[in-house]
């Protein structure tokens, strides 16, 4: 099937223009863009899921998002649910018309629902969990409820999936849990021109996050850390969360007396952002889980060293390519690694000079349409030759 164009159906509750949701919907869109581009035949049905609003988007009618044929359907539910009859009777209807059917996320009705379908229609579908099948999603919100599904139905909605799986930390974490699976990582937004980026000159260290801000990204303990380094820095926040969390944290921050030595960006897109990235001297992400973090291999591309926590997915990636530093996830274990980080200024500046063009040749859109593309096409032969056997 080498060079052939193929058709493939995504489906995501949560698509662009709704950035609140965060790395997933610049992963997602990347890839179906990506792939249409190579001239693949790429359609993305979704919801009009946009947090607590909905997004202003026609609905029902192919609408092109940026080179991709998307569908919106309003969701009958706020919560994280996204419940859309209309979605999930456009996927039935749809379903056996592609080689390839890709969702993404679990933990909420269309896709739970979807892979029903696709199981009762005769079709093996491609499922990505983005993390949500990870010891932390069982721990934290409805875990109770999520385990004795995923104990019933669940594990046996998942044998009838191949996983698209980020990283090896998280097959690890769903070891045993559906049928086949491959690896590969998500497409990720690179910086478009190093040379044009300003790096840091400012007298004070500079360290930088940037994500959802969420109790699992454990800023708590990176603020506990700062409270006992005995070097000058500065600590720049950028990202959107829940306003009654973000008040906690600020709360925590003046606890802690480091209020004046905090900067809280917001949002932050584009260019905007990978200016930030490269000022920084360090960005740092101590998260309890993660399986992948997008946001890493971004500012590696700016070449910032990057500290992240063990429970990074890509946590062995950093370490085996010489591109920053790891740590637990405790503000003993945060501190002791930022005391080791600070006063290295030769690694920092090899980091500086390596990590462009390394990340360049593991990530390049080009580098990752061919390895999806044929990821797709080992799944189509292999389900053809089943076929032949029966």
């Amino acid at each position: 099937m080498s060079g052939e164009k193929l058709k493939i159906l995504h489906l995501i509750p949560t698509y662009k223009p709704a950035y609140i949701y965060g790395g997933p919907i610049f992963s997602v869109s990347l890839l179906c863009e990506n792939l249409a581009a190579a001239g693949h035949e790429v359609k993305m049905l979704t919801t009009t899921a946009n947090g607590r609003h909905e997004l202003d988007v026609p609905i029902g009618v192919p609408q092109n998002v940026d080179g991709v044929t998307t569908l919106y359907f309003r969701r009958w539910t706020k919560d994280h649910s996204q419940f859309s009859p209309a979605l999930i009777w456009q996927l039935w209807k749809d379903c056996r018309r592609y080689d390839v059917v890709h969702f993404h996320s679990w933990w909420n009705i269309p896709t739970l629902a979807s892979v029903l379908i696709c199981w009762v229609r005769g079709v093996k579908p491609v499922l990505s969990p983005r993390g949500m099948l990870s010891d932390f999603s069982f721990e934290k919100n409805h875990a109770s409820l999520k385990s004795l599904f995923h104990r019933t139905a669940g594990r046996f909605l998942l044998r009838k999936t191949c996983l698209h799986l980020t990283s090896e930390a998280e097959k690890a974490e769903v070891a045993g849990i559906g049928g086949e699976s491959f690896i590969l990582p998500n497409f990720i937004q690179l910086a478009p021109d190093t040379q044009s980026l300003i790096t840091n000159h400012q007298s004070s260290f500079t360290l930088f996050f940037l994500s959802r801000i969420h109790p699992k990204k454990n800023l708590e303990s990176l603020i506990e850390a700062l409270s006992q380094v005995d070097f000058d820095f500065r600590f720049q926040i950028a990202g959107i969360g829940e306003e009654s969390y973000i008040r906690q944290l600020k709360a925590f921050i003046h606890s802690k007396q480091v209020t004046e030595k905090v900067e809280w960006l917001g949002p932050l897109h584009g260019e905007e952002k990978f200016r930030h990235y490269a000022a920084a001297n360090l960005f740092v992400l101590p998260s309890i889980n993660e399986n992948f973090a997008n946001v890493v291999i971004e500012v590696l591309s700016t070449g910032t060293p990057v500290l992240v926590s063990q429970g990074v997915g890509l946590a062995a990636y950093v370490k085996e390519n010489n591109l920053g530093w790891t740590c637990g996830t405790t503000p003993q274990e945060i501190a002791q690694a930022l005391s080791t980080i600070v006063p290295d200024k030769k690694k920092q500046q090899a980091i500086r000079q390596a990590a462009p063009a390394i990340i360049r040749r593991d990530f390049s859109p080009e580098a990752l349409t061919q390895r999806y593309t044929g990821a797709y096409q080992s799944l189509i032969s292999r389900a053809q030759a089943a076929a032949t056997h029966r």
